[in-house]
């Protein structure tokens, strides 16, 4: 059982000689290039993501310059409306010039006015025509949806004066202090924060697996044994490494997400919840580890417990994961996050100690 007990100074030249062979690990230097990748373009990124799920989220770029080419009465109500806008209008006679400049890609869309009055009793269609690209088209949508709701409450109003028995309601909207949230805060702190600073965690679990099971794959584990060195030595070696390099990528990513002008406040508690979820996170691969021994099962079962924690996590108002969001935008307090980065070192404590309990039952005889 003595063979059993922690050396420090065993436990950081172990730690050293992994930190040497880590960065020989093409796959883990890929992972850091892609992280990198999305921190340091994750303003573009975000703009270009939350266009897809919420077009909406770009109506307050600054997006001046869009041409439009009418074709129709431009002494119109709608076109002065349009005039009005951050749209430039170019008008045409016809729409066959204005298709010409369409196509040659001198206006970004067509919009044709009918010449029916508003005041009439025809049915005024506006037909509007839009370039293929998604992106562009939705842009052009937006920018045109102000002036054509206007246009449209302009003509409901002259029109439903002529119904007979028309009297309108009188409506008084009573302003209150909730607002829509804005999808590109949503997206960032939300969304981005939590999984980019979390990602290093994620990582540093599969890693610790490949630093257990190839000592077993290559036999070299039997020579370690035979040395003044337990078993428990060169696990909770690779363990320290593999948990306290998360925390250093984390602070990177955040650094970047700060110089894209993306505010990020307690910066130091953020480190240190994502230090101690780091070793639960290596402490529950590494038990996974040492008990099946083999790569290819023990990436399987750490694939699938990641999971489940990850899904799990989205149930609770604390998880890592929203205690990371709740932490950078201030909306916690100092008490309540004491409490639950308590609770984490708990559990990351209880699975250390889960971790001696396997390693000595395993390997006590040796």
């Amino acid at each position: 059982m003595a063979k059993q007990k922690i050396t420090p100074r065993i436990v950081l030249l172990i730690a050293k000689k992994e930190y040497r062979e880590v960065l020989h690990e093409r796959t883990f230097i890929l992972a850091i290039l892609i992280q990198l990748f999305i921190a340091s373009f994750s303003t573009f990124l975000v703009i270009g993501l939350t266009s897809f799920y919420d077009p909406t989220a770009l109506k307050n770029m600054d997006n001046e310059g869009t041409r439009i080419a009418i074709v129709g009465n431009n002494e119109s109500e709608l076109y002065q409306m349009i005039q009005d806008s951050e749209i430039t209008p170019f008008w045409y006679a016809n729409f066959a010039n204005a298709y010409t400049a369409f196509y040659d890609r001198k206006v970004d869309a067509i919009l044709l006015i009918p010449d029916a009055p508003p005041e009439g009793t025809d049915l005024l269609n506006i037909d509007i025509y839009l370039p293929k690209s998604d992106l562009k088209a939705t842009l052009v949508s937006l920018q045109l949806k102000e002036p054509l709701e206007k246009f449209e409450q302009s003509v409901r109003d002259i029109r439903t004066k002529r119904l007979s028995d028309y009297t309108p309601l009188d409506l008084t909207f009573r302003e209150t202090l909730s607002r829509a949230s804005s999808t590109y805060f949503e997206f960032v702190y939300v969304a981005l924060l939590p999984l980019l600073v979390f990602t290093p965690a994620f990582i540093s679990g599969g890693l610790v697996v490949d630093f257990i099971t190839e000592e077993f794959e290559r036999k070299t584990i039997d020579l370690l044994l035979v040395s003044p060195i337990s078993m428990l030595d060169v696990v909770s070696g690779k363990v320290l490494l593999a948990a306290t390099i998360a925390p250093v990528q984390a602070f990177a990513w955040m650094l970047l997400l700060m110089l894209n002008r993306i505010p990020i406040n307690n910066v130091a508690s953020i480190l240190l919840l994502v230090l101690i979820i780091s070793f639960i996170l290596v402490l529950a691969s590494s038990i996974i580890s040492v008990m099946f021994r083999e790569r290819g099962l023990a990436q399987l079962f750490y694939s699938l417990v990641l999971i489940f924690l990850f899904m799990v996590s989205y149930l609770f108002t604390n998880s890592p994961l929203n205690l990371v969001t709740r932490l950078s935008i201030q909306s916690i307090g100092t008490v309540e996050s004491v409490l639950w980065i308590g609770i984490y070192s708990f559990i990351a404590l209880l699975l250390y100690w889960l971790l001696v309990r396997v390693v000595g039952s395993r390997y006590n005889n040796i």
